[in-house]
């Protein structure tokens, strides 16, 4: 029988299907209705809250229409009882009142008398000018139009937030000429909103404008407000607590205040815990009939996929190509497996010739250019330019090579130019000193970088006596007479790699004129050097000073033979 065969007896993932899709359709309409009903508990709460608070303003109120129906007050703003104030009105009175302060004012909107509630023994105030400069005639507090005429409400200060209350000054009868206003106001700071947390057994808070513009999460309950401003915004701010928002308004009938009421989620936890409770029946019903499903799917199946797996995942491991995994039978498992080990048959051949290429192209690219640079290029680091303070460059041109040449066929002539700059290239090798270039017959080496070291100028001297010698022992085959040209100069040089084909290491400076200069200015079988490259070695080698050498584009140059080491 076919693994497909197998697989189709096996439908214990239709049960995982169907528990998916029960709970799904299942979780969502009772969360919508949690939310539903979750949504109008907070809105019954938030009510609670907004009732509390107009009780409060009722409460203020109803004080400030006691006392504005009152014959010596009303006789006191209309001059006939100048000491009413001073008898009738005291900080004790006010503080028993729970006021903040209390304001007389007159038809023209000027204080008569009143101010902020001091402590018991301090000298009375006069109002603070926060109040006073708000307080025109026009104002909301001032403005009443009849007896029966009130202003009660929230009055938000930069410095404070009030809930005040204001009513004509009338007689104990309710009539009277309206001869001025009383204005009574309350605090409204953090106790009285922890009282009126206790009262309604909720969690309250009050958000000024400057706080709701600073919050992100509080621009957008006002956003939400705004679109639609009779209904409390709602929104869950963790799996435990729901926060509902809600415009207070100020005296002037515009936002000054958001109210955030914070509540348990009940309802929530009472559904996701139902929700727990189905799912969990679900699941239990559908691991009955699951596990009989697994036990012959594993035997089928399972197993046998398991073992070719981790044959596979071994073989990746020991990155081993030439391991195979084991393929009984004569299922899609089995066929599997065989084409695995075909592949990696195929993978093994491939490796091998990719190894060989690789280590075919990595040492052609070391023949052009430094380790370094064709690291760096590797990372595809585009042109690369680096400035060399200190390095020495040597060039080197064999003098007679044409007549010779000449005489020797191509092949032989390539032939002696090989055993020369082979030798040359041992020599460098050897020094660890850097092969820039060979041109024709001509050849240079640069000590000194592309890895910077102190020593650069002694390994060029050593090299350029070397190079001397090897030709000395290769000439002495030939019956034509060949020499070496040298010249040598330190300093500071570019070098770099540029272009994006046919890439080569090159040096680029007055320094790597010079040292040229100093070669083809040179003569057969001598090293010529620069003064400050005799400076650098003048202590541990011996030299023959040359005097004043004429170079083109330079003018004339003090320069010395290098004779060998001391």
């Amino acid at each position: 029988m076919k693994l497909y065969q197998k697989t189709l007896i096996l439908i214990g993932c239709s049960l995982l299907g169907l528990i998916v899709i029960l709970y799904g359709s299942l979780s969502v309409f009772l969360l919508r209705s949690f939310w539903a009903l979750e949504r109008k508990n907070a809105t019954r709460d938030i009510q609670r809250v907004d009732n509390a608070l107009r009780q409060n303003v009722a409460q203020l109120n109803l004080v400030t229409a006691d006392w504005s129906n009152w014959d010596a007050m009303h006789d006191f703003m209309t001059g006939d009882n100048e000491q009413f104030f001073q008898e009738n009105i005291t900080d004790t009175v006010l503080t028993n009142l729970q006021l903040r302060g209390l304001l007389l004012i007159n038809r023209e909107g000027e204080v008569k008398a009143g101010g902020p509630v001091e402590s018991p023994g301090e000298p009375g105030q006069p109002p603070p000018d926060s109040w006073l400069e708000r307080l025109s005639p026009e104002h909301p507090l001032l403005a009443h139009e009849g007896p029966n005429s009130l202003t009660a409400g929230f009055w938000v200060l930069p410095e404070e937030t009030l809930l005040v209350s204001s009513r004509p000054i009338l007689t104990s009868a309710g009539g009277g000429s309206m001869p001025g206003t009383i204005i009574m106001l309350r605090r409204w700071d953090e106790s009285q909103v922890q009282k009126l947390a206790e009262e309604v057994q909720l969690q309250v808070q009050f958000h000024r404008l400057s706080a709701v513009e600073n919050s992100s999460q509080l621009q957008a309950m006002a956003s939400q407000l705004q679109d639609n401003p009779n209904q409390p915004a709602i929104e869950p701010l963790n799996p435990q607590e729901l926060a509902g928002y809600r415009w207070i308004y100020d005296i002037h009938g515009t936002p000054a205040l958001l109210l955030e009421v914070t509540m348990a989620r009940d309802v929530y936890r009472e559904g996701r815990q139902a929700l727990g409770y189905l799912l969990g029946s679900l699941l239990l019903v559908g691991g009955v009939f699951g596990g009989l499903t697994v036990v012959l799917l594993e035997r089928l199946v399972l197993r046998r996929l398991a073992r070719l797996s981790e044959s596979v995942s071994e073989i990746g491991k020991s990155n081993d190509l030439t391991l195979r995994v084991s393929t009984p039978g004569t299922d899609e498992l089995s066929d599997l497996g065989a084409s695995i080990n075909g592949m990696l048959e195929d993978l093994e051949k491939n490796a091998a010739a990719l190894a060989q290429e690789r280590e075919t192209v990595e040492r052609l690219l070391l023949n052009v250019l430094p380790e370094s640079i064709a690291a760096r290029l590797k990372v595809d680091e585009g042109a690369i330019a680096e400035l060399f303070d200190d390095v020495t460059i040597l060039f080197a041109d064999i003098v007679g090579f044409t007549p010779l040449s000449l005489r020797l066929t191509p092949v032989e002539v390539v032939n002696l130019l090989n055993q020369i700059f082979s030798e040359f290239d041992a020599i460098a090798e050897k020094l660890g000193l850097e092969k820039i270039k060979t041109i024709g017959d001509a050849y240079m080496v640069a000590g000194g970088l592309p890895i910077p070291r102190p020593d650069h100028a002694e390994a060029i001297a050593d090299m350029a006596l070397a190079m001397l010698d090897s030709v000395d022992h290769v000439q002495q085959q030939y019956p034509e007479e060949f020499r070496i040209r040298l010249g040598i100069n330190s300093g500071t040089v570019v070098a770099g790699v540029i272009g994006t084909h046919k890439f080569i290491y090159d040096l680029w400076g007055d320094t790597v004129n010079v040292a040229s200069r100093m070669e083809s200015h040179g003569e057969p079988g001598k090293i010529q050097v620069t003064e400050a490259t005799y400076e650098r070695l003048k202590q541990r080698y011996n030299f023959q000073e040359r005097g004043m050498v004429a170079l083109k584009g330079r003018g004339e140059m003090k320069s010395y033979w290098l004779i060998g080491k001391k």
